[in-house]
């Protein structure tokens, strides 16, 4: 049976879902909060959550609009969601989910950018980060993406144009070996999200990220899969001052599950 359960906390745009695999040890190493990508939700870390508890608690959090937590009224910025990571991970301690003082943080795509500003804006709580794929860009080309989204995901309309074009999506990012029920279970989630899907996007492209890497002082493991962001986490990796990082060859997305046993090592040998 597992030991992942699932909650709620408060935040300033509603409610947040998380779910959780506690470590009871005596001597527990610092909870490790989890963050996903666009547009996922904290299912995604289910296949490394309950390893990894044997020595720390496991925290993954749907962002705000994503998965089961409320949305915002309007895309925000990575900066408001590390303010809302920090609120909560304060609100887990104050209630004793979790022990109070430091935590670790280990982002996914969009889930890095956050784990990354959580870094730079608490030193002194933020031991340690792990981060899997960098969409670090120079400014004119986060302008272009920023301004090419809806061609990437054209808003709901009259034909099925919109699910095609994100089946398509899926299709090319994808590792082969997931299957095609995954793949149908991903896209029915994407689509529930409706026209607010790519606001996680949104949120990276006006995020200064190779600005903020270089602000980030503590020990950064930069996990490098083969898929969409190889090449731009090849390129721009070495901005963290105190970062090494891992190349995860001939695995696309769906790594944390196929690749299963190599993450959960490379995590817990940086972690503990």
């Amino acid at each position: 049976m597992s030991n992942i359960l699932r909650g709620y906390a408060p935040s300033r745009f509603g409610q947040l879902h998380y779910r959780i695999a506690k470590c009871d040890s005596a001597d527990a190493l610092p909870p490790l909060l989890c963050l996903h990508q666009t547009p996922s939700n904290s299912g995604d870390w289910v296949p490394v959550m309950e390893p990894l508890s044997a020595r720390r608690t496991v925290i993954a959090v749907d962002t705000p609009g994503y998965g089961m937590s409320d949305s915002p009224p309007e895309p925000v910025t990575i900066e408001d969601f590390a303010q809302i990571m920090t609120q909560f991970m304060a609100d887990l301690a104050a209630q004793g989910v979790i022990p109070a003082g430091q935590f670790d943080v280990m982002g996914f795509h969009t889930g890095s950018l956050i784990a990354t500003q959580l870094a730079r804006s608490l030193p002194d709580r933020v031991r340690r980060a792990v981060v899997f794929g960098l969409a670090a860009y120079p400014a004119e080309l986060r302008e272009a993406k920023l301004a090419n989204l809806l061609t990437a995901f054209p808003p709901p309309g009259p034909d099925l144009a919109h699910v095609e074009k994100l089946w398509a999506i899926i299709g090319q990012l994808s590792d082969p070996r997931i299957s095609y029920e995954e793949r149908h279970i991903s896209m029915a989630e994407c689509l529930r999200l409706g026209a607010r899907m790519p606001w996680g996007y949104i949120s990276v492209y006006r995020f200064d990220f190779l600005k903020a890497m270089t602000e980030v002082a503590q020990p950064v493991l930069v996990m490098n899969p083969e898929d969409d962001l190889w090449e731009p986490t090849l390129a721009t990796s070495h901005h963290f001052p105190n970062g090494r990082r891992v190349d995860l060859t001939g695995v696309k997305h769906g790594v944390l599950k196929l690749e299963n046993a190599r993450v959960v090592g490379e995590i817990e040998n940086f972690l503990n």
